[in-house]
C-alpha cells in the first residue's frame, strides 16, 4: 500500500509539474502584463517567452515537426498560425526543408520569430518566412496553401470559428489543417476551452480525426485535431445560352 500511495503522490506531482511548466509558459507573461488584443492575446516579453517556450517545449515541437513532415504532400506550401517565437517553423524549414510561413498576431514575436530564423539558418534560403496577421483575417490568396498548422494557440483566438474560416479559404482543395491544443474539459486553467472539433462545423471544414497527443512525458493534455477541405467536383462550363453542353455528339448538315 505504502508503494502503491507513493507511487500516486509522484504521478500527482509530475501533473502538478507539468500545469505549473505550462501555466508559466503560456500564461504567466500575460500575468506579468500581457493583454487582450483584436484577435486573441500578446504577451509581454517575446524575448524571455522564446526562451522558456523552446526550453519547455522543445521535445513536443521535435515530436510534431516529424509528424507535419509526414503529412506535408511534395513540395507543399504549409502556414502555421500562431506561430509564437517561430520554433516549429523553422524546424519544419531546418530539418525537413518545408516551405514554411508563420503568421502571428503579435509584432514582437515576429520580431523574435526572425530573429531565432536568422541565428538557426543565417543566409540560408530555406529558412521559413514570417508575418504580423490575424487568423480570423489572413492576407493570402484564396487556396494559398496545402497545409495549416497550429500548435496551443487555438484557445487564445478570439474567435475560433472565423479562424477555422480564414484556414478552409486559404487551404487548397484537398489541404488538410493540423491542429494541436489542450483537451477540452481537463485541464483547470482552461474549462472552457474552445474544441476544434466544434468550431470546424461553422467552418466547412470536414472532420478527419481527433485524437489524444502523448504530452507531456506520457500524459496525453493535448489532442491533434486533423480537418480537411474536401475537393470541390468541377464546374460545368455553360453555353451563352446558360445550358450546359451535352456530351453526346450531334450530326451536322
Amino acid at each position: 500500500m505504502g508503494h502503491t500511495l507513493m507511487g500516486r503522490l509522484r504521478a500527482g506531482l509530475s501533473l502538478f509539474g507539468v500545469a505549473a511548466a505550462v501555466a508559466i509558459t503560456r500564461h504567466g507573461f500575460r500575468a506579468a502584463g500581457g493583454h487582450g488584443a483584436p484577435g486573441g492575446i500578446l504577451v509581454r516579453d517575446a524575448g524571455a517567452y522564446s526562451v522558456f517556450s523552446r526550453r519547455l517545449l522543445g521535445p513536443f515541437y521535435e515530436h510534431i515537426a516529424d509528424d507535419v513532415a509526414k503529412a506535408a504532400p511534395e513540395k507543399a506550401r504549409i502556414l502555421e498560425a500562431g506561430c509564437g517565437p517561430g520554433h516549429l517553423s523553422i524546424q519544419l524549414a531546418r530539418r525537413h526543408g518545408l516551405d514554411v510561413t508563420g503568421v502571428d498576431l503579435d509584432p514582437a514575436m515576429i520580431d523574435q520569430a526572425q530573429a531565432n530564423a536568422t541565428r538557426s539558418h543565417g543566409s540560408d534560403e530555406s529558412r521559413p518566412s514570417f508575418e504580423v496577421g490575424d487568423v480570423a483575417h489572413l492576407a493570402f490568396p484564396d487556396e494559398s496553401f496545402d497545409l495549416v498548422i497550429s500548435t496551443l494557440s487555438m484557445h487564445h483566438w478570439a474567435d475560433p470559428t472565423a479562424g477555422l474560416s480564414e484556414v478552409r479559404r486559404v487551404l487548397r482543395p484537398g489541404g488538410r489543417a493540423l491542429i494541436w491544443d489542450f483537451r477540452p474539459g481537463i485541464w483547470l486553467l482552461h474549462r472552457h476551452i474552445p474544441d476544434p472539433v466544434n468550431h470546424a462545423q461553422g467552418s466547412r471544414l470536414q472532420m478527419v480525426e481527433a485524437t489524444p497527443w502523448r504530452w507531456p512525458w506520457k500524459l496525453s493534455l493535448t489532442q491533434r485535431v486533423e480537418l480537411a477541405r474536401p475537393e470541390e467536383p468541377p464546374r460545368h462550363t455553360e453555353t451563352q445560352t446558360g445550358k450546359t453542353p451535352s456530351n453526346k455528339g450531334e450530326a451536322h448538315g
